[in-house]
Parts: C-alpha cells; sequence; structure tokens
C-alpha cells in the first residue's frame, strides 16, 4: 500500500498477520493480533473511509477500517503518547469500566511558614521556633510535590484520554501506592471491587511517620461527580507502601509490619500480621494464598496464609541482603518461581523446595536462575503466554489459553523486556547456540555478552547461582547470520537450522501480547 492513514509499506495476511511500514528507510514491523487468520486484504479510500483498508477474516467476516490517528508506528511498539504535565508514579488498571487510576505529582510553591506549620509535630505537640527567621524568609516561597490520583478513560477513536475524576492528597502526603482490589463484604457476604491507595505522610525525619489506607467505589463514568466515592479511610502508623487483595481479604504494608484486615462494608478489622524484621515493603505479590514480600534491604520473604487458625506463617525467605526494586511470581504449570530485581540492575529467581537439604529444611529460597539486566526494573507484570504452534498437533483447534505466564517488566531508563519460561529441550538447545553465538557473533564495542549478564554484586560476597537463563536479544542475531553460517552452527550442536528458527518462532508467539 502507498497510503494507509498516511503511511506506506505492505500488509501479511494469512495465520500471523503483520503490518510492515517503512519509516526513513527502515522497516517496522507491527503484529495484528485482534481478528487471527486474516484471507484477503486490500485498500480502500473514499468519502466515507479516508485511507482505510478492507480485511476478510478466515471466519468469513469483511470490516472496513481506519488506522488509529493518534500513534506513532515509527517504534518496535506503536506509541500514543498523552501530556499529563506532571510526574506519573504508578498505575493501576480497572478491566470492569475500562479505567487507569494513576498517582501523580506536581511542583507547588508555597511560604516558608505554611511548610513549617504542617511539618510541626502533632503528635508531641512540638512547635518550631520561628524567632531566628525575619519575616523575609517566611515569606520566601519554596517548590514542594503536591500528590493526586487521576482516574484516566482512555478515548476509543484514538484522541486523548480524558480526566474523569481526581482524588487529591492532604498537604504533606504522598500517595505511594494504587491497586484495584477485590474484598469479601462480611456484612452482605459479596465481593465488592474497591480502589485502595496507601500514602505516608513526608514531614522530615523528627517526625514519626504516619500513613493513611484510603478506601473507594468507582461507580458509572457517564457521571463524574458521583464516578468516585470514599468509603473508608484510616491513618495507620508507618507508610502504607503496598496494598494487596487476599481472597476477600486486604493486606496492607505499614511501615514494617504486615497486616491482614477483613472488610465489613464500613471498617477494616485486622485479623492476622507478620512482624518479621522487614525494615519497609517495596511490593506485595498474590498467588493463591501465597504471599510474596520485597523489602528495601532485606531481600524477599515467602509467605502463606491458612484461613483456618486465620495465621500469615514464613514458609521461607534469603537469607542474602538485598536492595529489592520490584518482586513477582512467575507460572510455568505447576512449577511456582519468585523473581526479584535488585538495585545493582540484576533479577534473581528463586524457588521454594522444603525437601532439598540445601533449604535448611526450608528455611532458605534456593536460586533457580540469575541474570543482570543493565537496568533497574521497577515493575514485573505477569501476563499469560499463548500457545505455540507446535505445542499443538496440526488438526486441533488452537486453544485461547496456557498454563505458562512470562513477565513483562518496564525499567527506569524506558526499556521494556520479557521474562519467559523454556521447555527443557528447548532450553538446552538455545543454551548450545548462544554459547556458540558467543564466539560468532561480532561484539558491540568489543563488549563480551557473556560477561555483561553476569551477576553484579559489587563487591557483596556473592555465590553464584545456576546458569538458566538464555539471552534472547544474542539469539536474535542467528537470524541475521550469513545462511552457510547458520547451518554451520545448528551442525556444530547437533541440531538443524529449522529447529532452531521453529524454537524462536514458538517463542516469539507465545509471547505475543507484545
Amino acid at each position: 500500500f502507498k497510503n494507509v492513514g498516511g503511511h506506506q509499506g505492505f500488509f501479511l495476511s494469512g495465520i500471523r498477520p503483520a503490518w510492515f511500514m517503512v519509516f526513513r528507510e527502515r522497516l517496522r514491523v507491527h503484529p495484528q493480533l485482534c481478528d487471527g487468520s486474516i484471507a484477503a486484504f486490500t485498500v480502500l479510500h473514499n468519502v466515507n473511509c479516508n485511507h482505510g483498508f478492507i480485511y476478510v477474516t478466515s471466519q468469513g467476516f469483511l470490516k472496513i477500517c481506519q488506522l488509529p490517528s493518534g500513534l506513532t508506528y515509527d517504534n518496535y511498539w506503536p506509541v500514543h503518547k498523552m501530556p499529563l504535565k506532571c510526574t506519573p508514579h504508578q498505575v493501576t488498571y480497572f478491566a470492569e469500566k475500562n479505567l487507569y487510576p494513576l498517582i501523580v505529582s506536581y511542583p507547588v510553591n508555597k511560604p516558608l511558614n505554611q511548610i513549617l506549620s504542617s511539618t510541626a509535630d502533632q503528635e508531641s505537640g512540638n512547635q518550631i521556633d520561628n524567632d531566628n527567621l525575619s519575616s523575609d524568609d517566611m515569606q520566601r516561597t519554596y517548590t514542594v510535590d503536591e500528590f493526586e490520583v487521576r482516574i484516566l478513560e482512555p478515548e476509543k477513536s484514538g484522541g486523548p484520554w480524558q480526566t474523569k475524576a481526581t482524588i487529591p492528597m492532604q498537604s504533606s502526603e504522598n500517595a505511594l501506592t494504587v491497586r484495584m482490589v477485590t474484598l469479601l463484604n462480611t456484612t452482605t457476604k459479596e465481593n465488592e471491587t474497591l480502589l485502595a491507595i496507601g500514602t505516608a505522610y513526608v514531614q522530615g525525619e523528627d517526625v514519626a511517620a504516619r500513613g493513611r489506607v484510603l478506601l473507594y467505589t468507582l461507580g458509572r463514568s457517564d457521571n463524574p461527580q458521583n464516578l468516585v466515592s470514599e468509603v473508608y479511610s484510616k491513618e495507620l502508623k508507618g507508610a502504607i507502601s503496598a496494598v494487596a487483595s487476599l481472597q476477600g481479604h486486604l493486606l496492607i504494608a505499614a511501615g514494617p509490619k504486615i497486616i491482614l484486615h477483613k472488610w465489613t462494608g464500613t471498617e477494616l478489622n485486622g485479623v492476622a500480621f507478620f512482624d518479621a524484621p522487614p525494615l519497609h515493603v517495596v511490593s506485595l505479590n498474590i498467588v493463591k494464598n501465597f504471599i510474596l514480600l520485597g523489602d528495601v534491604h532485606k531481600s524477599i520473604y515467602f509467605l502463606s496464609w491458612k484461613e483456618q487458625g486465620a495465621q500469615l506463617s514464613l514458609l521461607a525467605k534469603d537469607f542474602g541482603s538485598l536492595d529489592c526494586f520490584s518482586t513477582e511470581f512467575l507460572i510455568d504449570g505447576s512449577t511456582l518461581s519468585l523473581v526479584v530485581s535488585d538495585e545493582q540492575k540484576n533479577f534473581q529467581i528463586f524457588y521454594y523446595a522444603p525437601k532439598v537439604s540445601e533449604s535448611w529444611k526450608g528455611q532458605k529460597l534456593l536460586s533457580r536462575a540469575e541474570f543482570h539486566i543493565g537496568a533497574h526494573v521497577t515493575k514485573f507484570l505477569r501476563l499469560q503466554m499463548l500457545p505455540a504452534l507446535s505445542d499443538r498437533p496440526s488438526a486441533a483447534p488452537a486453544p485461547d489459553k496456557t498454563n505458562r505466564y512470562a513477565l513483562l517488566f518496564g525499567t527506569l531508563d524506558g526499556s521494556i523486556g520479557c521474562i519467559a519460561p523454556l521447555d527443557e529441550l528447548t532450553f538446552r538447545r538455545l543454551q548450545s547456540l548462544q554459547r556458540k553465538l558467543v564466539d560468532a557473533v561480532p561484539h558491540v564495542g568489543g563488549l563480551n555478552p557473556r560477561s555483561f549478564r553476569q551477576f553484579q554484586s559489587n563487591g557483596k560476597a556473592h555465590r553464584p547461582g545456576p546458569d538458566n537463563i538464555v539471552d534472547c536479544e544474542l539469539l536474535c542475531h542467528y537470524e541475521m547470520l550469513q545462511l552457510e553460517e547458520q547451518l554451520e552452527i545448528a551442525h556444530q550442536i547437533g541440531t538443524t537450522r529449522s529447529q532452531i528458527i521453529s524454537n524462536l518462532n514458538d517463542l516469539s508467539l507465545g509471547t505475543s501480547f507484545l
């Protein structure tokens, strides 16, 4: 096509349709996953459909479409930028109403006397001595950050997103976490989906840390006045750094404590707590009745919740010191792994094996793999992998889901990556290929990819973990080698070129939620 939405290139139909667009003499590939296999495609341009296109799906549906105008396609993914005019901190998604609650902060100029009065310790009644400050000093303005939670709704036509509601925080109050939680109302015996916000009052090191937990209901989005209504607010000791829902209960990280609450419809009542030595919880993750807790300095803790007896018990922990940035569970069928990223730009994968002698009767989490990302990973998102073509016989219909999950992650330098599980045979084949490619592929800037991906401990004592991760950034270079080199390397590792390409395609298809 010469002009579809102002772009040129070609469209590849078939089982895995994709757009190939040309930008500045560079080809960008964007898969189209929404309608499955596509049988036919052509360009359409008339009064009713300006520079659009028509395609027919394999089910026999004919669709007349246009490309969304607000997207930039000259990237690895189509990108839609939204001006916020403030700093975003954390976002969550409410699928039921298609809303995105977002924590933002923006600078505000305030006079010094107003700042000093808000930082006075209310509990001990300390008053700040202002005698040594002149009136000019008191009237001088200083910049402080004000926080709020915005409820955003995407525009269906691809236009700018709309702010449906705003929840302002109090003076000196920072919103630390926002999460959609499903709680069981013990009065009505019904599940309620609420917006939970955890905050902290930042008033200097001389003031005891306090925070608030806030619960809101999100109503109909067509009435902005009634969209958000507060149903609960309570002040607690310590900063509320993480919240999560656990089998109808609300799990709150308040300072060094983890407290589990039940919801009565008007009150949160504590039913269990965990008081081991975490200093400051940076992330909470839940799978069934298992809890993964990441601490700012004390690495990760693996807990379980038992309804009978109402107790939170520690199953195992990592005994090393690790400055956690983010944590998440990695699920591969019946295998559960614990992933953590750290301050040295690594991530590690642990597992719980109480029957193995090295685990000290189950007290210690064992290392499954480790890898140097080269960037600070601040968020993992668990997504269900799609079935690959080789996972089923040719005559069998394609299952929609698999019992494998991949972790999508975002980093502080703006990059996005993915960790995905592999079966044993494919892993061994790709690991052998990786060892050959270290020598066969020219190194960027003379930097060895094998040494770069080794765990960086910054001088601390660290026992190397098993080498159980393959680097797909290196493996992707295999397809770019000359055909003779591809055949030679495949022969050296005892396989065929078509088998390697098939494995790489299956991995690409399994993670094509990207």
